[in-house]
């Protein structure tokens, strides 16, 4: 994703128009299907903006013209000038009348729009494998999708039609300029070229630099967090970090802000020189015009007229400029959000019509499973074998970085292997239909989620179909320790949790994690996973839970991953991973007779206890 980014930000001339119209092809449609009456509206209310100046222009000259013949006295000269002047009045109001509606329009419209580019997001990301939130270059390409998702997508169309606009009133007003004298118009086009030739070139400038400090603004944007963070306040202040975490943060604040005031300047620069040959052309066609009315060929009504032309095209031409350059500036960023929306999805362009057996009978069966993360070269797992009965209770154990975890995300489709299968009951884990698989498998991991929502809501995540299940959820907190928890909450199920909002009740690190197991009993479920989730429990809170645990779901498959090798006591069979690989496999009695790994560790362990 960086390097196609990276590529899009040093794009050459000839792909502008592509980048464009494909961003262009692909929106317009999108747009006009989610506001149909609003797109059309603001196309109608453009077409007839567009020949507002035109009529301004030819107006001024009748008007002056009249008011000139009027001053003179000439017959109906007044009456033909009062007409002008209310006919002005009414175009001016009819200009205004246009202004608000479009700005109504144009605001309901992006409220629209919002919604709709959000919801898609969100849910795009809902989609995705779980394996690109492991990947940096993820994170960078989220950043400038959400920078792409400014509206920029409603801006892009807003800014077609502008230019529709501008090139309509310039079209009649340079049949005007040269229906007088090729000079202003030759003049005029001199105005243009260098004027989208500088847009368009700093449009692409500033798109650069927003993908080389992408990363940066990350970073940035993390100390600050960290800063600010209910979570590091301890440390921060324990460790007297603050100023260290402040000094880095300042750093990386003013590159990027030096960075980007050397671009303005530069674009300021340029645009100065451009203004001032739009000014020295101005002031050349001024004097020709003066010069053409002291020979007697035009009227003061042509002159006034044509001067300010020639002054609104100018600000048409600079208009049109900066639209052009922004329609491709935009684009790019767009094209960020389109980008995002096609990433591959889970389950995309499999078949995955097989159904997650309703009650696993037979086994589990792995073979040959390898798994690499995306940047790394070592596998973090490599050529496990294992089968898995189905109702046994599996304990997994090992020293940090083992690949407990990573196995775990194997077996629950989070992540799919490089090598080798992973079958339930036969059926391939790659057809399995995923909705179908997670219907019926149930996991607590150790950094499960605190959901700063309701007590109800916490538990019900579980199996968010008995939300309103009152006796149901009190239920799996009574299987989970959190049943006396939920009677001292002053709102009962409804007491918002977490300190974030207000009225929230904090809980404790043991609380939260009662809570977080409150949900994996919600659910009926064939395959269920405790993934260390109970380290903030002291050993004897632990052995309940795990000795519960063991009895609730007796003649369900069960794996369990815990450090403390006590909890691991009553399982059938113990695996040990080291470095990606099963070393040793037995129940408790079997291992500690081998006198290896499982034994080292379990000894070492229960001195802790006994010394």
């Amino acid at each position: 994703m960086e390097n196609d980014s990276n590529n899009k930000a040093t794009i050459s001339l000839k792909q502008k128009k592509k980048v464009v119209l494909g961003v262009f092809y692909r929106l317009m449609p999108l747009i006009f299907k989610i506001i149909p009456g609003m797109t059309a509206s603001l196309v109608l209310i453009k077409i007839l903006s567009s020949l507002v100046p035109i009529l301004t222009i030819f107006l001024v000259k009748e008007t002056i013209d009249a008011v000139t013949a009027a001053f003179d006295q000439q017959p109906g000269a007044l009456m033909n000038t009062l007409q002008l002047i209310i006919l002005q009045g009414v175009l001016l109001l009819l200009d205004k009348i246009l202004v608000v509606i479009e700005e109504l329009i144009t605001f309901r419209a992006q409220q629209h729009l919002k919604y709709h580019f959000e919801k898609m997001l969100a849910e795009q990301a809902a989609r995705l494998p779980l394996y690109y939130f492991d990947r940096p270059d993820y994170f960078d390409q989220l950043e400038r999708t959400a920078m792409g998702l400014d509206l920029k997508g409603f801006n892009i169309f807003v800014l077609f039609m502008r230019i529709f606009r501008n090139i309509v009133s310039l079209v009649g007003m340079f049949y005007i300029l040269i229906s007088f004298h090729w000079v202003l118009a030759v003049a005029v086009l001199l105005m243009v070229v260098p004027n989208l030739w500088i847009s368009a070139y700093l449009g692409q400038q500033r798109y650069a630099q927003m993908v080389h400090q992408t990363p940066t603004q990350r970073k940035t944007q993390y100390l600050m967090l960290m800063l600010h963070s209910r979570e590091a306040a301890k440390e921060l202040r324990v460790h007297n970090i603050s100023q260290y975490l402040l000094t880095k943060w300042r750093a990386l604040f003013w590159k990027t802000t030096n960075e980007s005031y050397i671009l303005r300047k530069s674009a300021s620069w340029k645009t100065l020189i451009v203004d001032s040959v739009h000014a020295t052309l101005n002031i050349i066609s001024m004097c020709l015009l003066v010069w053409f009315g002291y020979l007697g060929s035009l009227t003061v009504g042509h002159y006034v007229s044509l001067t300010q032309a020639l002054f609104q095209m100018e600000s048409m031409i600079a208009g049109l400029g900066r639209s052009i350059a922004n329609v491709y500036e935009e684009s790019l960023f767009m094209s960020e959000v389109l980008h995002y929306l096609d990433l591959e999805t889970e389950g995309e362009g499999d078949s995955r019509t097989e159904q997650f057996p309703d009650k696993l009978q037979g086994h589990i069966e792995i073979n040959n499973l390898t798994y690499t993360y995306a940047g790394q070269s070592t596998p973090v797992l490599n050529g496990i074998n294992l089968r898995i009965k189905s109702g046994e209770k599996i304990a997994i154990v090992g020293a940090n970085g083992a690949g407990k975890s990573t196995f775990v995300k194997c077996l629950l489709g989070l992540y799919m292997p490089d090598e080798g299968t992973i079958h339930f009951d036969g059926i391939n884990i790659r057809e399995i239909n995923l909705e179908s698989m997670r219907n019926r498998v149930s996991v607590v991991f150790q950094d499960f989620m605190k959901y700063q929502l309701t007590a109800r809501e916490n538990i019900a995540m579980g199996r968010l179909d008995r939300l309103t299940d009152d006796a149901g959820i009190k239920e799996a907190a009574n299987q989970s320790g959190a049943g006396e928890l939920l009677s001292r909450l002053p709102e009962g199920l409804d007491t918002e949790l977490g300190p974030m909002f207000d009225g929230g009740y904090e809980l404790s690190g043991g609380q939260w994690q009662k809570i977080a197991l409150s949900r994996a009993y919600m659910k009926d479920a064939q395959l269920v996973i405790l993934d260390e989730p109970t380290s903030a429990l002291d050993p004897k809170a632990e052995a309940e839970i795990y000795d519960h645990f063991a009895s609730q779901y007796e003649g369900k498959t069960t794996i369990m991953i815990s450090h403390r090798l006590s909890s691991c006591r009553h399982a059938d069979r113990i695996i040990v991973l080291k470095d990606g690989k099963i070393i040793e496999e037995g129940s408790h009695d079997d291992l500690l007779h081998k006198n290896g790994q499982y034994a080292e560790m379990f000894l070492t362990q229960a001195k802790r206890y006994t010394a």
